[in-house]
């Protein structure tokens, strides 16, 4: 299988590239790639990393020529998965950019967290619905998204604020936190993650 890893924007790209790379030992047949332009063919699997500004996000994903190419691989019925900013920017807009339309592949939208002690930094519990294993993860964001509950995978608490940590809708995927900086269950994660998008319907 190939995986593809989105990779124009700052942060997390390398981090996530190595925590896939490890989470992939002993497979076989599989090849992960950094994906800087649209490419010809279609990935079975493709990370959208991020952290930082919506804004910025969605600008270089479209200098890029890489929101066509992220809207073919989910019609074509291709796991998409994103991951800290990555994850906000599958949905519609965010108050951090008003007038910045986000990929727009999950009904909702993103606000910022109530608490005071921004950014939500360090390890927190994620709890699970089914699939993933539930524990603690580590984060570091001050945005959260807001969604329909059936799209809700897990959710996290933080300062009284329960949250959507994980979204669902049907093969597109979110993590608000960091699997590849979440030691071995961020590992445990992304394993199930290459495995669900390997496997046939």
């Amino acid at each position: 299988m190939r995986i593809g890893i989105i990779a124009v924007g700052p942060g997390n790209i390398m981090n996530l590239y190595r925590g896939v790379k490890r989470a992939a030992e002993g497979l076989e047949n599989v090849s992960i790639d950094l994906v800087e332009n649209p490419q010809k063919d279609l990935y079975d699997l493709l990370f959208i990393p991020g952290v930082g500004h919506f804004g910025e996000g969605m600008r270089r994903l479209k200098e890029n020529g890489l929101i066509d190419f992220i809207e073919e691989h989910v019609e074509d019925g291709k796991y998409v998965v994103g991951v800290c900013l990555g994850m906000q920017l599958l949905f519609e807009e965010s108050e951090e950019a008003p007038g910045v339309r986000g990929l727009s592949l999950i009904d909702g939208n993103v606000v910022k967290l109530k608490s005071k002690r921004l950014p939500h930094m360090g390890w927190n519990e994620v709890i699970f619905k089914d699939t993933f294993p539930s524990g603690y993860y580590y984060f570091v964001h001050t945005y959260r998204v807001v969604c329909e509950k059936d799209y809700v995978l897990g959710t996290t608490e933080y300062d009284g604020e329960i949250f959507p940590s994980s979204v669902r809708k049907g093969k597109i995927l979110g993590f608000q936190f960091h699997p590849e900086k979440s030691s071995k269950i961020g590992k445990k994660l992304l394993r199930k993650v290459i495995e669900c998008s390997s496997s046939r319907p």
